[in-house]
């Protein structure tokens, strides 16, 4: 046990604290440095056992040094050895208090101000005690070389785990003339908690997890791997490798997409990527207990310690209920098509029947008709026609996603353009691009369709004198923002949900001619590409149609 004696103003110290100080520090750096590379070797609570003893050993001489520092037995007091002093005190990455025989505070180092967010002169004169939290600091300090956890509250006000040790010092005539006491982070308690963590989400992935080590043996297996593989953790450990749950034929598809003519043995070339910084991710089949086979996503990466590898890690996810409900898309998407072939013939062809034999007898019975008569063929002939349009409309809405349109480059204001010299009146309509449009690389027919669409609205429904439309694009995240606004009649907020979908309509049919899939064909066709339309409007005073396309376009969602 040490007395440490002296006078709470002592002084001048002699070369050997300095030399004992260097020392020290050193010795701290050396075990911090030896304990923080064999933690994470193999026997966790051996290891956290093992950093806290280092820590108190060092700590507890750092305490040593200080009150040493602050001691004299006969020389006098320098303004240098207080100016060293603060210097120590202040690089302390640890939290250093000093006090009276009363537990008063004189001294606190700036770690411990900033951790609290306070001043040190707010902290002077207080009492120890109300800055350690669950902490007996009387009985702390009777034993010399114990360390106790306590807690500060941090400048979050959070409470924060610490490990606690106390000194006495003595002036020379045996007399208590202060303490010392010094803070440091609860390292085992905080690697404790982040164990616990990352073991949660190892043992509760829904996702396999496989380890192993450099040599590719098995180290650890999760529960859904033990699900997945059909085997118990016990049964993998130290007597599989990953080769023995890969489908052999596919591990060498695997590795022939990432290097092709490759002699290597198949997992020791996936791991050389790895180690190589890459991460292996692709679909490939897997093999359960009795040889059946699974699909799956496997992605495998290095585990790390200061950027070298230490071992590997699997991750595996099972595609099994993915592929069984892409094989059902693929088969609703099979009978789609067939269906749009039966509307296409069967439906169709009475029409053109019942419209043929209509002209035929207004033809041939014009005289007997009369005029009430012509009138009566005339709406049999417009309801075949609006029924011959809601058949195409299906037929056309059933194609999107579908049909695979060639993607070339392709430049938006000449398919703007096009669409305003089609569709748009020469008279009484004003057709502006107000910002140059993009170029991108886009199915040609998708795109007129999109613009077409909105425009072909904005002209069918246009109720002033001088109809006007501008078109508009900006840049935003990763994608263009197109907009098409008009100075037509607008549409009230309730139905702007509704307009979006297939054969909606906000007026009746017999005074706008409309099958009600245009702009479901708009919402669709730009969903396949990834982005989203909405509109903004106001009652008589126009409307705003937006929608978005990735800078970079792909039909992510596109079925063949």
């Amino acid at each position: 046990m040490f007395r440490i004696y002296g006078s709470m103003n002592g002084g001048l110290y002699r070369i050997i604290w300095w030399v004992s100080l260097v020392l020290l520090l050193t010795f701290l750096v050396f075990n911090l440095n030896l304990t923080l590379q064999a933690l994470f070797q193999s026997n966790w609570e051996h290891n956290i056992s093992l950093l806290s003893l280092q820590l108190s050993a060092s700590v507890f001489s750092l305490v040593v040094v200080y009150a040493g520092l602050k001691t004299t037995t006969e020389l006098k007091t320098t303004n240098i050895s207080k100016r060293y002093l603060d210097k120590v005190m202040e690089s302390m990455s640890s939290y250093l208090i000093v006090t009276d025989k009363n537990y008063h505070i004189q001294k606190v180092n700036e770690a411990l101000c900033i951790e609290m967010g306070v001043d040190e002169t707010q902290m002077k004169g207080t009492n120890v005690s109300s800055i350690f939290f669950d902490c007996n600091i009387e009985e702390l300090v009777q034993n010399y070389s114990e360390q106790s956890e306590a807690y500060i509250m941090s400048h979050n006000t959070e409470l924060k785990s610490v490990m606690l040790t106390g000194e006495v010092i003595y002036r020379n005539s045996g007399e208590v003339d202060g303490y010392v006491f010094i803070a440091f982070n609860n390292y085992q308690k905080e690697i404790t908690r982040l164990y616990s963590y990352f073991r949660s989400i190892f043992d509760h992935s829904e996702f396999a997890i496989i380890t192993t080590d450099l040599d590719g043996s098995i180290t650890g297996a999760n529960p859904a791997a033990e699900r997945y593989f059909e085997q118990s953790e016990e049964d993998m450990v130290m007597c599989m490798t990953p080769e023995d749950l890969h489908s052999s034929d596919c591990l060498h598809e695997m590795v022939e997409q990432i290097e092709s003519d490759n002699e290597e043995n198949a997992m020791n070339t996936l791991l050389r990527h790895v180690n190589e910084g890459k991460t292996i991710n692709q679909e490939t089949l897997m093999r359960r207990k009795d040889d059946r086979l699974f699909p799956a996503l496997v992605t495998i990466n290095a585990i790390k310690d200061d950027g070298k590898a230490i071992g590997y890690f699997e991750i595996i996810a099972d595609l099994t209920e993915k592929k069984k409900a892409e094989e059902e898309l693929r088969k609703v998407n099979k009978e789609l098509k067939d269906f749009a072939h039966i509307v296409s013939h069967d439906l169709k062809a009475p029409l053109r029947a019942i419209s043929s034999l209509s002209s035929w007898l207004q033809e041939d019975y014009a005289e007997q008709l009369g005029q009430e008569g012509q009138e009566q063929f005339k709406l049999i002939n417009s309801r075949v026609t609006r029924m011959e349009n809601l058949i195409n409309g299906i037929l056309e809405y059933s194609r999107v996603g579908r049909a695979k349109g060639e993607e070339i480059t392709e430049d938006l204001n000449e398919i703007v353009q096009d669409v305003k010299d089609a569709i748009v009146p020469k008279e009484n309509f004003e057709v502006s691009i107000e910002t140059h449009l993009p170029t991108l690389n886009i199915d040609r027919t998708r795109a007129q369709q999109i613009f077409q669409n909105i425009i072909s609205n904005a002209v069918k429904y246009m109720d002033k004198s001088l109809g006007e439309i501008k078109i508009n694009c900006q840049q935003d995240n990763g994608n263009w923002v197109f907009s098409v606004k008009d100075n037509g009649p607008g549409i009230e907020k309730q139905y702007f949900d509704k307009i979006f979908q297939i054969f909606q309509t906000l007026n009746p049919r017999d005074e706008y001619e409309s099958t009600g899939v245009g702009l479901a064909i708009v919402k669709k066709s730009v969903e396949l590409y990834g982005g989203k339309v909405w509109l903004e409007s106001i009652k008589n005073l126009g409307t705003t149609f937006f929608f978005t396309l990735p800078q970079n376009t792909s039909r992510l969602n596109l079925q063949s």
